[in-house]
C-alpha cells in the first residue's frame, strides 16, 4: 500500500525526472519517524515503504514490479 507523498529535495527531484522511467524505484537513506530508515520511492516521488534494512528495501521495490536504484 502506498503512503503519503513526502518532501524530496529539488536536486533529487531533478535527478529523478531525468530518468523518465515509471518502472523505477529509488532507494534513499533518510529520516522517517525519528530514525534513519531506507525509503523506497516510486518514479513520481511517492513513498512506497520505509524499512531499516537496505536489502529489504530493494526486495520491496522488486515485489512492486519496479527496478530499484540507489539515490543519494
Amino acid at each position: 500500500m502506498k503512503n503519503k507523498t513526502v518532501e524530496l529535495s529539488s536536486e533529487l527531484l531533478l535527478e529523478l525526472s531525468a530518468w523518465n522511467d515509471e518502472k523505477a524505484a529509488f532507494i534513499k537513506h533518510d529520516m522517517y519517524d525519528g530514525k534513519m530508515m531506507w525509503m523506497v520511492f516510486d518514479a513520481d516521488g511517492e513513498r512506497i515503504a520505509a524499512t531499516d534494512d537496505r536489502d529489504f528495501a530493494f526486495v520491496v521495490a522488486k515485489q512492486n514490479n519496479l527496478t530499484p536504484y540507489s539515490a543519494h
